[in-house]
């Protein structure tokens, strides 16, 4: 299976160096041909949904604004990807720290907790609340992701059901499928049984409900 594909999705400011070397499987290209065009539905998406309440958010009535309830999923399309992607990013609030997530930042740095809020001007940042789980589950998938904390990055796109290594998407995919049962994979760029998730998959998800969008 080919490796460097996982940097597309976390900001590998070498990215586009990198990939002028790699081949890929047929079936591999004919996904990274399609993912633009992909990004486009998942961000039309996103952007045009409405915004839930947070229903298992009980000390706060607003909508819409940012959340630090362990559990929610954080996604944004800012990021510095491949010539031919436009890379995203997600992470998961985790409860190991105060006002952080749980996040695997980019190829070559460990998973790690980042404090404060995403503020992006120009790029769209959304929050997403898994919809089947209960407040607990929810916190039980924030821990296990801040658990994974000090992990490498996983460069192999197509191996996301390993928990050795781990990319930005498939660290917030695990954490809720490995504790939760709740699979967040759509399949959108699964190879047979090698499976992986964009974060738009996340956004544009039956399981997940848009609870904060910055613009």
């Amino acid at each position: 299976m080919i490796a460097m594909i996982g940097m597309l999705f976390a900001g590998g400011a070498d990215a586009s160096a990198r990939n002028k070397s790699i081949s890929y499987t047929q079936q591999q290209q004919q996904i990274i041909n399609e993912m633009a065009e992909k990004e486009r539905q998942y961000k039309a998406y996103g952007e045009s949904a409405p915004i839930e309440r947070d229903t298992k958010n009980r000390s706060r009535a607003q909508v819409g604004q940012w959340s630090w309830r362990d559990g929610v999923i954080c996604v944004t399309d800012d990021g510095v990807g491949a010539s031919f992607v436009n890379s995203w990013h997600a992470a998961i609030v985790a409860p190991q720290q105060f006002y952080s997530v749980a996040e695997a930042p980019g190829v070559g740095k460990r998973v790690k907790l980042t404090q404060g809020m995403w503020v992006k001007n120009k790029k769209t940042v959304w929050q997403l609340g898994v919809k089947r789980t209960s407040v607990q589950q929810d916190w039980n998938a924030g821990w296990w992701a801040g658990n994974q904390k000090g992990k490498p990055y996983n460069t192999n796109f197509w191996n996301m059901k390993q928990t050795k290594s781990f990319y930005c998407s498939q660290l917030v995919w695990a954490a809720y499928y490995y504790t939760a049962g709740v699979d967040l994979d759509k399949t959108d760029n699964n190879i047979g049984s090698a499976w992986a998730i964009h974060p738009g998959e996340l956004v544009n998800n039956k399981e997940t409900a848009i609870i904060y969008r910055n613009r």
